[in-house]
């Protein structure tokens, strides 16, 4: 991973699809009720096999987009 970013907003698809390519990880603090809409976007960019969008273990309104380890 190269680095692990902090949001409070949700990111455009130009600003999310550069953190992707990077291989960022990216945390949306109190924005747990857009998980989904975090993930859908992922998936639209073209990198759902290669992130996962999670909120388990995270404080509560927290989401979490890790990328997912090379095989």
């Amino acid at each position: 991973m190269s680095a692990e970013w902090i949001y409070t907003r949700l990111l455009s698809d130009p600003e999310m699809s550069t953190h992707l390519e990077k291989r960022d990880g990216l945390l949306f603090k109190g924005l747990g009720e857009e998980w989904q809409t975090i993930e859908r976007q992922v998936e639209r960019l073209g990198f759902g096999d290669a992130y996962v969008v999670s909120q388990r273990g995270l404080r509560e309104g927290h989401t979490k987009v890790t990328p997912v380890e090379a095989r």
